[in-house]
């Protein structure tokens, strides 16, 4: 996860590529009409005739007032002089690259997993389709970090590059990829704060593929089933207390109490112990004062890499004086790992946020779905 992260830290300054078409003048900026997005805050849609003009906003970690542009149109469309200094990219897209395996995700949920020509991190990929794809050497690996291979991404050609960005400098060896004219997208999808927010981004893709229309279908009618079981929550007064997270190298990773974890736990029922807190990003705690707080927690999950509550305390051994250990209350997102260690809950979980949902309503309140057996969930014991 790391790696990608950084990897994809030195995309985000390559977005400038994109191809320029003369054209006749006019002004077309003000007759862009702006589609629905009723949950991401991410991302926009603009539509005018044959043009979309899709608007990333704010795409890492502490950025402010930053909007990145993509004008999309059909191979051969003349772009008007006021907007043809934005990238473009024709479409239906047909061959592109993932940096992460949520993009997979997001693109098997179109039915376009067969227009992914290559891929960074292989092994931890989920989809079975394209885990098959890879073995067949349909997909390849385009490598990450200092060992991007560029001569590889030349030579399969992709239409574009689906990346997602945090800030920082752009090493100059990456700076190949601006020179090699790869068109380099941003997908934000990460930091949305709700698990609608998240799944949305799946309209952004939609769009590079002309399937706007199929996306919105599928997304409104599993948007439903969503909100359904969030209702079933919204007068549950007796919540158990939730710890989320494990301690990593003597700092613990707390969700922010604005975050898309924190958000997800008050939809199912639970009172998270720092919902007050106003961040969206993770809050770094040292151990004490997690022990601390953890004495009033009854559940806890998300506990990382670890499928025992001997993994645990193989962590640390004082991890078995919180109460929730005590009490053989911890559940895990790693139900549905690979042999390389890929989980699906960071992959195919982004686009079945009604399943994410229910499993923590049975963990939480087990007697409002008493036939619902846990998927991206498992208990430890």
């Amino acid at each position: 996860m790391l790696t990608r992260f950084i990897t994809l830290l030195l995309f985000c300054f390559l977005i400038s590529c994109g191809t320029k078409t003369s054209s006749p003048s006019g002004n077309y900026k003000d007759a862009f009409t702006k589609d629905t997005i009723e949950y991401a805050h991410g991302f926009s849609i603009n539509r005018f005739g044959r043009f979309t003009l899709l608007k990333v906003h704010n795409p890492w970690e502490g950025a402010k007032g930053i909007e990145y542009k993509y004008l999309l149109c059909p191979a051969g469309e003349k772009i008007p002089d006021s907007l043809k200094n934005i990238p473009i990219i024709h479409t239906p897209v047909k061959r592109i690259i993932c940096l992460s395996t949520t993009h997979i995700a997001l693109l098997s949920f179109i039915n376009e997993v067969t227009s992914i020509v290559g891929v960074s991190g292989p092994n931890y990929i989920s989809d079975s389709l394209t885990r098959l794809k890879i073995k067949e050497g349909k997909i390849s690996d385009i490598g990450f970090d200092q060992a991007l291979n560029y001569e590889n991404i030349v030579s399969i050609k992709p239409d574009m590059v689906l990346a997602y960005g945090i800030q920082g400098e752009t090493a100059s060896q990456y700076k190949k990829l601006e020179n090699l004219g790869i068109k380099v997208v941003l997908n934000a999808e990460y930091l949305e704060e709700t698990a609608l927010g998240k799944f949305e981004w799946v309209k952004f893709v939609a769009a590079f593929f002309n399937k706007t229309e199929l996306a919105t279908k599928k997304f409104n009618d599993i948007a439903k089933e969503y909100k359904k079981y969030a209702a079933l929550c919204s007068t549950i007064k007796d919540k158990p207390q939730i710890l989320s997270g494990i301690p990593w190298k003597g700092v613990w990773y707390v969700p922010g109490g604005s975050s898309y974890g924190a958000n997800l736990i008050n939809d199912a029922g639970g009172n998270y112990l720092w919902s007050d807190s106003k961040q969206r990003e993770s809050l770094p705690l040292n151990f004490e004062k997690v022990i601390e707080k953890a004495g009033n927690a009854t559940i806890w999950i998300n506990t990382d890499n670890t499928n025992s509550k001997k993994d645990i305390l193989a962590e640390d051994p004082r991890l078995g004086k919180i109460q929730p250990f005590i009490l053989n209350n911890i559940y895990n997102n790693n139900a549905r790992m690979n042999s390389s260690g890929g989980n699906d809950f960071w992959e195919s979980g982004v686009t079945h946020p009604d399943i994410l949902l229910k499993d923590m309503i049975k963990i939480f309140h087990p007697e409002l779905l008493p036939q619902y057996s846990l998927v991206y969930y498992k208990k430890l014991d």
